[in-house]
């Protein structure tokens, strides 16, 4: 196969078209027509994740997060794009589009939510996106819960180093959830016009969390990079069946980009 072969299996399952008009998803570095024996799969690409990729003999990478955001005005060592260029490996990014699709990234986390957290229908979508698309999902519960209780179902979920949420004194139980992957806290308001008693997301700023007290709304923030990095079992699982023979392999290097330390 083709770098363009993968880059068309993806658009089919998450069209690009879909994409916000801040994102640059897309085939991003690399020739469209070389061969593919090996794909790294990985949340981000970082220098390390390009190195790793070069020392496995993998053509190509395919990341959630653009390694190209904003344009370029110098190509050097400490860009991963110097890597990527000098190891002539492709890099192809499937992010807001992949958010947005469905069967996507939110509604393969929707899945790992529902084998700890019973859903009582099938999830539907939380905001509505110019276009007629859809951002996150919503869904009612079989059972309420109070939100330590679902805080700790979202720690085996998410497998959460510092998992953090806040409850009113007063806030209800939780009979309906809503989720966005990655930094959907500006979705508070969507997530309350669908009905849902609590929002699931990552990457909260200061702000949002103010906002949730203002409101006495439940917020549970999971971490970006942890509601995110199940991207990588979604790229194995489409690909291993639309792309039998390629090799696919888990980044090792691609980590969480930071430390945390406990007391």
């Amino acid at each position: 196969m083709t770098i363009q072969d993968i880059y068309k299996i993806l658009d089919r399952f998450a069209p690009f078209s879909l994409q916000e008009s801040y994102d640059n998803s897309g085939l991003l570095a690399g020739d469209p027509q070389a061969k593919v024996h090996r794909i790294l799969l990985t949340l981000d690409i970082t220098t390390p994740v390009v190195l790793e990729a070069a020392e496995k003999q993998a053509e190509l990478i395919l990341s959630h997060h653009p390694v190209i955001w904003n344009p370029l005005k110098a190509v050097t060592p400490p860009n991963p794009v110097w890597h990527l260029l000098r190891h002539q490996i492709g890099a192809i990014c499937s992010h807001t589009c992949l958010d947005i699709a469905e069967g996507g990234l939110n509604d393969y986390v929707g899945r790992m939510l529902s084998e700890q957290i019973a859903f009582a229908e099938s999830p539907a979508p939380l905001a509505l996106l110019p276009g007629g698309r859809t951002l996150g999902r919503t869904a009612a519960l079989t059972s309420p819960c109070d939100a330590q209780t679902l805080a700790q179902k979202l720690n085996r979920v998410f497998g959460c180093a510092d998992l953090r949420y806040f409850s009113g004194k007063n806030a209800p139980c939780i009979r309906k959830i809503a989720w966005c992957t990655g930094s959907g806290g500006d979705l508070i308001t969507d997530a309350i016009t669908a009905g849902a008693d609590a929002l699931i997301t990552g990457d909260c700023k200061h702000s949002v969390w103010a906002d949730a007290q203002n409101r006495a709304f439940t917020l549970f923030d999971c971490g970006h990079f942890e509601t995110e990095v199940p991207v990588v079992r979604l790229f194995s699982e489409l690909l291993s069946q639309e792309a039998p023979g390629v090799e696919l392999l888990i980044s090792e290097a691609g980590t969480k980009p930071f430390f945390t330390v406990s007391k």
